[in-house]
């Protein structure tokens, strides 16, 4: 039988839990500095005299005492064509080179990141909301509002996530979006966040259901039942309550994929919008350079790879640490 008495998680409880799981906190901390590098874009523009958004084909820099082009001929014999200025690995502006646009690879890969885990951590939030009302509707009522629920979570579940996502991005990406009083623009955030939301529902409302439905059989709901405690109170006080610790072990399993499907939208030119900047869509800047300047996609794509593992190591210990606290 489930402890009816829940644990607040203060502050205190998750810097012991931080203590205890040393990966967890290594991972918290590399996951806050990305967050606060991110944060800072706008000021790192400023401090070094850059515009990461706007096109800065005939701009120049100071490299080495001297001024050179932001683009500059190619190496080959012919001296054809253009090819951005390369990494100086120092402090300043074009510290990681130039794109094909002349713009700054540093600064745009922090704009990047703030669109990036903004569009994440959003989608895994609405996503988790929405699964955890239809978990907990399904899981509760039973009969045929679980079934409907469960079917319709099941034709979801059905199609593949990044021919969903795709095959909304396409119909909605094209033009404005206008649900009743809400009227969402095309390069509007709210779009891919709610498209990658959507196509996450089922993965987190499943096991918050199957939770659900244990929970409901619990001798202190069934007290409560017996008590004359209404639904809305068995479900407000009993069971959410009892439901966190699930939620919170979803939580960075889905910003990690919700962080993934945007990257691969951007990344196709069906999430965020030119000039705004993503690390899916610096990747796909980065794609016809791989060969003369391949920093411009291999360091969205380091910070892809470390923000996914940060967060599933927070996931996995969460995880771990719940399964041990049931074995106490």
């Amino acid at each position: 039988m489930p402890e009816r008495r829940v644990r607040a998680m203060s502050v205190s409880a998750l810097w012991e839990f931080l203590l205890r799981r040393r990966s967890a906190l290594c991972a918290a901390c590399i996951l806050c500095l990305l967050i606060m590098a991110a944060l800072a874009a706008p000021l790192y523009a400023h401090v070094i005299g850059v515009d990461p958004m706007e096109s800065n084909l005939a701009g120049s820099v100071m490299r080495n005492g001297t001024m050179q082009d932001v683009m500059q001929a190619n190496d080959n014999p012919l001296h054809l064509g253009l090819s951005p200025i390369g990494p100086s690995w120092r402090w300043g502006a074009y510290a990681l080179g130039a794109d094909s646009q002349g713009r700054d690879v540093a600064a745009r890969l922090l704009y990047g990141g703030r669109s990036s885990l903004l569009i994440a951590i959003s989608a895994a939030c609405l996503s988790l909301i929405a699964a955890t009302s239809c978990g907990l509707i399904a899981g509760y009522c039973g009969g045929w509002v679980d079934l409907l629920i469960s079917r319709l979570l099941d034709i979801l579940w059905a199609v593949p996530v990044y021919l969903f996502a795709i095959s909304l991005s396409v119909v909605t990406i094209g033009h404005d979006l206008s649900l009743g009083p809400f009227h969402l623009s095309a390069d509007s955030l709210l779009l891919p966040i709610v498209i990658i939301a959507l196509i996450y529902v089922p993965y987190a409302a499943r096991p918050i259901r199957a939770r659900t439905k244990s929970l409901s059989n619990a001798g202190f709901v069934l007290a409560a039942r017996g008590l004359g405690a209404s639904s809305w109170r068995i479900v407000l006080r009993e069971i959410l309550p009892l439901l966190a610790e699930t939620v919170l072990v979803l939580a960075p399993l889905i910003m990690a994929l919700c962080l993934l499907a945007e990257s691969a939208l951007s990344f196709l030119s069906l999430g965020v919008q030119a000039p705004a900047a993503s690390w899916g869509s610096l990747i796909h800047d980065g794609e016809g350079l791989i060969y003369s300047r391949p920093v411009v996609a291999i360091a969205p794509g380091l910070a892809i790879i470390v923000t996914v593992l940060c967060l599933n190591a927070l996931g996995d210990a969460a995880q771990a640490e719940l399964r041990a606290k049931g074995q106490r």
